[in-house]
């Protein structure tokens, strides 16, 4: 992949989106929302885990406009367990845009508290009340709705003309089904009244600042947040995070660049080991039998919706992604070669955290995604989409510049989009994996830079998610030191990721070029 390529979409994405709205520092709540602030929310034990409570609080549907239509956002309570070291609450998110705060589901599709089960490795939950909730439009939030397509879009690593009109079709059908649903909600269900929301719950629970966990989405949110907020948020984890000022199209298309840098990385660490898989001795060649590979399976989608060809693509982005998958991703392609035929491995059980359908996922997460703008001229995703279907097919590869149903939004933005900076709060706290492809390193470094906080980089690693999902002791006590204690990680602080397999190379390894 030429170095050009990927400075370009770099800086498309580290791009302003838009014009954006200066913060300004947090005021005391006008006299229509100050009903909202001093609501006293009604606890009981949640139905999913009776040792959390939880509640709804009212909001405005238009913050403009306090004294029309109300919403719900429902909210939960792990208090902490020493009182005595209390020290506030901590708010947290898992991405999304449309992930629900407030539940998850465990591999067997049991539901569970959020908050609860993601920090339950860590001492927080002594020392915080732990608050989950629903963003607006999620979950047992007042949901958004959506009228599904007939039609399905065509999920294809190498999209030909045709499905690119098929996408364009479904793109303008989902579109419009969301606007036939919800054309009057849609405008509000946007990232700064999400942010209004979260101190909203802040005034409710009497506290006079938060802390927060956010995760891949989440990040951009909790930076909203304190931008929009600053005197109320103290201590703050950005995880896996995107840029200060996101375009959602761009993002997505930079992950395309990081699903190839993954894939050669793997093509290099495969071909230093030629004597055990057999797929080359240089990185170079190694990708030759890859892309020989896949070019000879067939691309017209089988029962499942999928062509052998796409399934292969994906599988090469996905799992090159995580070292560990690495011996058997080889295996893979070389089963694949010598047979013509390839056999997806299994898929993992239970539904995805946080993005199950019945939490409301899809419809927040495509009306949120236009809250930047996307290009209008077709001709644009066309040109994209022929350059990445050869340059950048693994994992969700072209389909990142392919038309989405932003393309055709049919609402307009009722505000600017939040400038992103740190003024009145402290330091924080940016974690981000080098080789992270949903939400790739240049935006983490770029929202680190931005707020002037301290970068917590994970060398080598592809995981997305990393405090209190991985196991990785330099970042769980780093995040946690900093969380409980206030001490700021060091500067630089880069920590090892999830180590690659320990295969020895061959005596006489190519170079790797």
């Amino acid at each position: 992949m030429s170095r050009t390529s990927i400075g370009a979409v770099t800086a498309l994405l580290l791009a302003s989106s838009g014009a954006l709205a200066a913060p300004a520092a947090a005021a005391e709540p006008s006299a229509d929302l100050r009903l909202f602030y001093d609501q006293q929310p009604t606890w009981a034990p949640c139905d999913f885990d009776a040792t959390v409570d939880c509640a709804s609080i009212s909001a405005p549907l238009d913050y403009t406009r306090p004294e029309d239509r109300r919403i719900t956002i429902a909210i939960s309570r792990q208090r902490a367990s020493d009182p005595v070291h209390r020290r506030g609450v901590l708010l947290s998110n898992p991405g999304g845009p449309g992930g629900s705060g407030l539940m998850d589901t465990d591999a067997a599709g049991k539901v569970l508290s959020w908050p609860k089960q993601r920090f339950a490795s860590t001492p927080l939950s002594k020392y915080y009340d732990l608050i989950g909730f629903d963003p607006r439009g999620v979950g047992r939030s007042t949901q958004l709705s959506c009228e599904q397509p007939s039609i399905s879009r065509p999920i294809v690593s190498r999209p030909t003309a045709a499905d690119f009109d098929a996408d364009v079709a479904w793109a303008k059908a989902a579109e419009e089904g969301c606007q036939r649903a919800s054309g009057e909600v849609r405008p509000s269900i946007n990232t700064r009244n999400t942010a209004r929301d979260m101190d909203l719950i802040r005034g409710a629970l009497g506290e006079r600042t938060i802390n927060y966990v956010g995760y891949s989405y989440g990040t951009y949110l909790g930076a909203v947040y304190g931008s929009m907020f600053a005197n109320h948020l103290d201590r703050s984890v950005l995880d896996s995070s995107l840029p200060p000022d996101p375009n959602w199209r761009q993002v997505g298309m930079a992950s395309a660049l990081a699903n190839q840098q993954n894939v050669e990385s793997w093509a290099e660490w495969v071909g230093e080991r030629n004597s055990r898989y057999g797929l080359g001795r240089t990185k170079a060649d190694v990708l030759a039998t890859v892309e020989t590979t896949s070019t000879r399976l067939p691309s017209t989608p089988e029962s499942n919706g999928f062509g052998q060809q796409t399934l292969f693509d994906q599988t090469m982005g996905f799992q090159s992604t995580l070292r560990s998958d690495w011996p058997g991703l080889a295996e893979l392609v070389r089963k694949t070669r010598d047979t013509g035929v390839f056999t997806p491995p299994a898929p993992p059980t239970g539904s995805a955290p946080g993005t199950s359908t019945v939490f409301g996922y899809i419809p927040v997460n495509q009306t949120i995604q236009c809250e930047t703008d996307w290009p209008s001229d077709l001709d644009v995703y066309r040109r994209d989409t022929a350059l990445f279907s050869q340059r950048y097919p693994y994992g969700w590869g072209a389909t990142t510049a392919m038309p989405a149903p932003c393309t055709f939004r049919s609402f307009a933005l009722p505000e600017k989009a939040t400038h992103i900076e740190r003024t009145n709060y402290p330091v924080g706290v940016v974690v981000q994996a080098q080789a992270d492809v949903q939400t790739p390193y240049a935006g983490g470094a770029a929202m680190a830079e931005r707020l002037g906080d301290r970068l917590i980089t994970v060398a080598d690693d592809g995981n997305h998610g990393q405090y209190a999902r991985r196991g990785n002791p330099c970042v769980d006590n780093a995040v946690s030191s900093y969380l409980i204690d206030g001490v700021l990680p060091a500067p630089g602080l880069t920590c090892a990721g999830q180590p690659r397999p320990d295969l020895p190379p061959d005596s006489s390894a190519g170079n790797g070029k």
